[in-house]
């Protein structure tokens, strides 16, 4: 609903936004947002109510202005046209975070998975035309909390796929081939919404090896044989298979053929940048003190994982509260994390190093 109170334009006609382009006239305001018209043709967006560092950066996408107005910071948007749509859109796109824009550091995963994963789904063409294949399948593993599942989710943002998490206790039943019937049915509604990502958390306990299991076991050798159907192509069906396990080696090996699972990417505990990150990303929306040394907060917690860091995040924030605070300090979040053990050790990180052969492409 656009404004009716008159109010004063902030920029006047004349006003340099930015090398030659000028503004012309204020056409309108919406919600909390000025348009004005300019000089070369196209629209600017002036946003009253948020600022530079309230946003996340897309350079890449939008044209975003930052001037100062009057000793404060503004921001804006320059645009090709103009609808109360585009407004909202742009705002959300903005300020609220979806995709790989919330899995804090972990840079050199993200980049693997754009590169080999979401460039080739979402260029296919330009693939198949040097006779490279679309990935059909993703294994993720890695130690326990280090955002496996979490990551997907976000993977499934990022390139705008349907999310179809498996649970052990979705293919359940008592009946005779009753599994095998649940199993074919989450892929069929898989294909229905497709694009769509298939997850499977804890893969070992579905597809376990079936050289270790019994000879009363058979009904489970029929789910196995079942998946592994409903992986083949999967990806000609719109459909991405992700699997995550912290034991890969109890995973039946069919599921590495060529054809199920392309990729298998580690997801290693969170590194001195990342952890960094994921202090700030867990701190945000929380009041805390400026001078909070980040880069302190990340040598303390070598071994810690993703899931940790939210932990301590958390206490602190259950600690300011308690002792009715105004913010968190950097003292009080050095005081949890030494009441704090990492739930990993080097030794578990170790024995991931043997399974460094399933990294190929």
């Amino acid at each position: 609903m656009t404004n009716t109170t008159p109010t004063k334009p902030a920029l006047h006609p004349g006003f340099k936004l930015k090398d030659d382009i000028t503004i012309v006239a204020r056409i309108e305001k919406i919600f909390f947002t000025e348009v004005y018209s300019l000089s070369n043709g196209k629209f600017f967006y002036l946003f009253t109510t948020i600022k530079p560092n309230d946003v996340i950066d897309r350079k890449g996408k939008y044209e975003l202005v930052k001037f100062n107005l009057n000793g404060t910071e503004e921001l804006g948007v320059i645009t090709e046209s103009h609808s109360q749509e585009m407004i909202v859109k742009i705002i959300d796109e903005l300020t609220v975070l979806r995709g790989f824009d919330c899995v804090a550091g972990m840079n050199d995963l993200k980049t693997l998975l754009r590169e080999e994963v979401i460039e080739p789904l979402l260029n296919p063409e330009k693939f198949k035309k040097f006779k490279l294949s679309v990935p059909n399948g993703i294994l993720l593993y890695g130690p326990p909390g280090c955002g496996k599942t979490f990551i997907v989710r976000k993977l499934a943002e990022e390139i705008n796929y349907n999310f179809v998490e498996v649970k052990h206790s979705d293919v359940a039943s008592p009946y005779v081939h009753g599994s095998v019937e649940k199993i074919a049915k989450v892929f069929d509604m898989a294909k229905a919404k497709r694009p769509s990502i298939v997850f499977i958390d804890e893969l070992e306990g579905l597809l376990p090896k079936r050289e270790n299991l019994v000879s009363s076991t058979a009904h489970k050798q029929e789910e196995i044989n079942e998946f592994l159907m409903q992986f083949n192509d999967a990806g000609d069906n719109g459909i991405l298979i992700v699997g995550a396990t912290n034991r890969p080696h109890l995973i039946d090996t069919a599921i590495m053929r060529s054809g199920r699972m392309d990729k298998r990417i580690y997801v290693s505990p969170p590194d001195f940048e990342a952890r960094k990150e994921m202090f700030k990303l867990c701190l945000s929306g929380r009041p805390y003190e400026a001078d909070i040394d980040f880069g302190k907060l990340s040598e303390m917690t070598e071994f810690f994982v993703s899931s940790d860091i939210e932990l301590i995040v958390t206490e602190v924030a259950r600690l300011a509260v308690a002792e009715d605070r105004n913010s968190i300090t950097e003292k009080m979040i050095v005081s949890v994390i030494s009441k704090f053990k990492p739930s990993i050790s080097q030794h578990e990180i170790t024995y991931y190093d043997q399974f460094s052969d399933l990294e190929r492409a």
